[in-house]
């Protein structure tokens, strides 16, 4: 037998019965007899034979192939997401083809392009932190390729939607920093227009205003770049006046950068400052201070995400819909 991969074709004749024989024995299918299938399995084992995915796709129009687009695969959360999401695909027999964007719109539109001449059958995206123009999206839907957003969406985009309630989250968040007695709360926010950082300054806002604080907007940084710019945010805050009691972050990585400024300082944690982080990632149980987050459910989002794609895949008039899960604040060392 030749090294190269052996094919249908192969088996039909070393058996000496037609292709046709051996697919229906390959799939399972009950018309055909018990002695023919079981000499078409045994061969199939023997010789290491795989299955041509392309070649399947081709007959049957399905691909059984989806993209996901995530900004940064880094990040513990989005590695959570990407786990939900291919238990589920894996259940429903899917194959799973993700881009990374590097937050960047350029190579989120690259990717979204290199998926779709993929043939996907559908595409899970969680957008960057410069994207704010729906037409790619717009694009892909008049070619009747479903799409569902994650965590990270377009408000002004018509799709299902799988996201946390942000605001719930970081408005327990800076309760709780209230609870503790702090009155004057910083708030180190991401991009302006990324919905995962207009919803956590939002729940911000909110908890200072249902607490009758004043919002001082110098106390507000916006860190552009996440935790790449997170030393110069935490530096701003730290040099205002009359001196804050609290920082708000928009993610953990954010609020360890805080953690390891305000030590190389002598301000002491929770003593003088209390620090709270968003996400929950394995550093924030590990660095010193432990870090007080509020933990986001990503392997479920990912599984939510898939299992909603996955349905409208399969029933092109899937209503579109929005799905949100909820937070939990985890109290540690930094704000007790």
């Amino acid at each position: 037998m030749r090294s190269d991969q052996v094919t249908i074709k192969d088996l039909a004749r070393l058996l000496n019965i037609s292709i046709s024989t051996v697919s229906r024995a390959l799939r399972n299918a009950s018309d055909i007899n018990r002695e023919t299938k079981e000499a078409v399995l045994k061969l199939a084992e023997e010789l290491n034979y795989e299955p041509n995915f392309i070649a399947q796709s081709l007959v049957k129009k399905q691909t059984k192939m989806i993209g996901v687009i995530v900004p940064a695969i880094h990040s513990n959360y989005f590695s959570q997401a990407l786990a939900g999401m291919t238990d589920v695909a894996s259940e429903f027999n899917y194959h799973v083809m993700f881009c990374q964007s590097n937050e960047t719109l350029a190579q989120e539109i690259s990717s979204i392009k290199k998926l779709v001449a993929s043939n996907v059958e559908g595409l899970l995206v969680s957008v960057s932190k410069e994207s704010s123009d729906i037409c790619e999206f717009e694009k892909i839907r008049q070619k009747g390729i479903p799409i569902v957003m994650y965590d990270r969406i377009l408000n002004g985009f018509s799709c299902s939607k799988v996201i946390v309630d942000e605001y719930e989250g970081a408005y327990n968040a800076v309760k709780h920093l209230i609870r503790k007695g702090c009155k004057r709360i910083a708030h180190i926010t991401g991009p302006t227009d990324l919905s995962v950082s207009v919803n956590r300054m939002n729940g911000y806002l909110g908890a200072l205003k249902d607490h009758n604080l004043p919002i001082d907007p110098d106390l507000i940084v916006i860190a552009k770049a996440f935790e790449e710019n997170a030393l110069m945010a935490v530096k701003k805050i730290m040099s205002v006046k009359p001196a804050v009691d609290a920082i708000f972050c928009i993610n953990d990585l954010s609020a360890v950068i805080v953690l390891k400024y305000l030590k190389s300082k002598g301000i002491k944690v929770p003593e003088d400052v209390r620090v709270v982080g968003f996400n929950d990632d394995p550093v924030s149980g590990y660095v010193e201070p432990s870090l007080t987050t509020v933990m986001q459910p990503g392997y479920e989002v990912g599984k939510l995400a898939m299992g909603i794609l996955i349905d409208e895949i399969q029933n092109k008039n899937f209503p579109c819909q929005t799905f949100r899960l909820r937070t939990k604040l985890v109290i540690r060392n930094s704000s007790k």
